[in-house]
């Protein structure tokens, strides 16, 4: 669980970035590790000039470390139309789709695909 208004700051200031390189921005799912390292989701982006943006988000996340990367245009345009507070992101794989739900508002799902990451 994510808060959206963080969420959809951190996909704003990404995309800033992330415009020069097709829109892709990675998201580096890391669950809590101790009672010293909270759950986050950091969201990042490079261009051709070397400049890139990293962007931490608190969450509440359940499973094992992930990353996986997205159009964050396609993030943001969903994330601007969800209204309540909290936000979950479902996936289980970087090669699987996810599924973005507000919390507390079961008649609204959106499924967003994953862009291949270049290794």
């Amino acid at each position: 669980m994510l808060s959206t208004a963080e969420l959809l700051k951190a996909c704003r200031q990404t995309e800033i970035i992330a415009r020069e390189g097709s829109y892709i921005a990675r998201l580096d799912i890391q669950p809590e590790s101790g009672a010293e390292k909270p759950s986050q989701l950091e969201i990042s982006a490079s261009s051709e000039q070397t400049v890139s943006s990293e962007v931490m988000v608190d969450a509440s996340i359940d499973g094992t470390p992930l990353l996986i990367a997205f159009n964050v245009r396609f993030l943001r345009e969903v994330l601007e139309v969800i209204k309540t507070p909290n936000v979950v992101l479902e996936t289980n794989a970087a090669n699987s789709p996810a599924m973005i739900r507000p919390v507390g508002d079961e008649s609204f799902q959106h499924i967003i695909m994953p862009m291949n990451l270049q290794r």
